[in-house]
C-alpha cells in the first residue's frame, strides 16, 4: 500500500513540475515577443503618463487673485468680528468661537476655489487628450519619468 501511495505522489509531483516548467516557458515566450511588457512596451506606457504641478496651475489660473482678495477680506472681517464678540468671553468660549470662524472661512475658501479647480481639471483633461496621455498625475507623486505638461495646461487655461 505504501508503495502505491509513493508512486502516486511521485506522479503528481512530476506532473506539477512539468506544468510549472511549461508555464514558465510560455511566460518567457510572451516577454520575448513583446506581449508581456518588454522595455519597448514600457516606453509606450511611460510616454502615456503626464505630470503637472497642480499648485502652480491653481496659483496661475485666471480668477485666483480675485479669490485671494475675497478671502483676505473675509479673514479681516472675521478677525474684527471675533475681537468684538470675544471681549468678555472665557477661554473655552473663545476657542469655540474661533473654531466656528475657522470652519466658516474654510467652507468659503472651498466654495470660492471650486470653480477654479474645475477649470484646471478640465484643462488638464483637454491637454491630456490632445497629447494622447492615458494618465496625468501631480508631479509630487512622481519619482521618475512622465511628460511634464504644466506649461501646456497653463496655456489652455489662458485661452
Amino acid at each position: 500500500m505504501m508503495e502505491l501511495a509513493n508512486k502516486k505522489n511521485v506522479k503528481v509531483i512530476s506532473l506539477s513540475i512539468a506544468a510549472i516548467f511549461i508555464l514558465g516557458l510560455f511566460a518567457l515566450g510572451l516577454t520575448q515577443s513583446g506581449l508581456g511588457g518588454t522595455s519597448s512596451g514600457n516606453l509606450i506606457m511611460e510616454s502615456a503618463i503626464g505630470t503637472v504641478d497642480y499648485q502652480d496651475l491653481i496659483k496661475n489660473a485666471p480668477g485666483t487673485m480675485e479669490v485671494q482678495n475675497s478671502m483676505n477680506s473675509a479673514v479681516e472681517t472675521a478677525q474684527k468680528e471675533f475681537a468684538e464678540k470675544s471681549k468678555d468671553m472665557n477661554d473655552s468660549d473663545k476657542q469655540k468661537l474661533m473654531k466656528q470662524y475657522q470652519e466658516e472661512l474654510s467652507a468659503k475658501d472651498k466654495e470660492l476655489l471650486a470653480p477654479i479647480n474645475k477649470k484646471v481639471d478640465e484643462a488638464i483633461v483637454a491637454v491630456g487628450k490632445k497629447k494622447g496621455l492615458a494618465v496625468v498625475v501631480d508631479k509630487g507623486a512622481v519619482v521618475y519619468g512622465g511628460l511634464d505638461v504644466t506649461a501646456d495646461v497653463n496655456a489652455e487655461l489662458k485661452k
